[in-house]
């Protein structure tokens, strides 16, 4: 699946991620967490992500022909990829929420530009093909990006607390019982 079109003021292709993508991906995960998260997850722990951990990592998940995660990028009119998005059925097996949105980047440099919103329509069009229609994600409870989930139409539904390095973090989840809402997004 591929959406190109204008994002904001710049060309941006929308496109399934593939095994090549592997070292952006992880470039843009640690650059993103470095910035978003200093003061929210221990200084630490940023630290000492590296680019090659999670380009392994990703390497993994994009190879695994039975994975029922899907990943799409943002790629730039250079041919960067400036952000993705991961998503697939539920970790948790939520009876209520069926699908879950894993992890969205964009990096610093690109934000304001309908990225964020281009990037879920692709992940909510291939949930809506897998038969899922209701998603939820985690997002931490002091990240500014929460506003975005908000304005997507995500609903605060819950919280949690899980240990990262040796911090414990407080989490929120926000859900929509129904992802073909943001399919709205797409025209925004």
């Amino acid at each position: 699946m591929t959406c190109p079109g204008f994002t904001g003021d710049i060309l941006m292709l929308i496109r399934r991620a593939i095994l090549k993508d592997t070292a952006a991906i992880a470039r843009v995960r640690v650059d993103t967490w470095r910035t978003a998260y200093r003061g929210i997850v221990p200084d630490e722990f940023l630290d000492n992500m590296s680019y090659e951990g999670n380009e392994s990592r990703w390497a993994e998940r994009l190879s695994d022909v039975d994975n029922q995660v899907y990943t799409f990028v943002a790629v730039d009119e250079s041919g960067q990829i400036v952000g993705f998005i991961s998503g697939g059925p539920n970790r948790d097996n939520d009876p209520v929420y069926k699908g879950e949105l894993h992890a969205i980047y964009i990096l610093p440099s690109h934000h304001g530009r309908g990225i964020g919103r281009r990037l879920t329509v692709a992940l909510v069009e291939k949930m809506l093909e897998m038969g899922i229609d209701t998603m939820l994600l985690w997002v931490f409870t002091d990240n500014p990006a929460r506003r975005f989930y908000e304005a997507l139409g995500g609903q605060l539904i819950k919280s949690s607390q899980f240990e990262l390095g040796q911090a414990n973090i407080d989490e929120v989840a926000y859900g929509w019982l129904d992802i073909r809402t943001l399919l709205k997004e797409q025209n925004r």
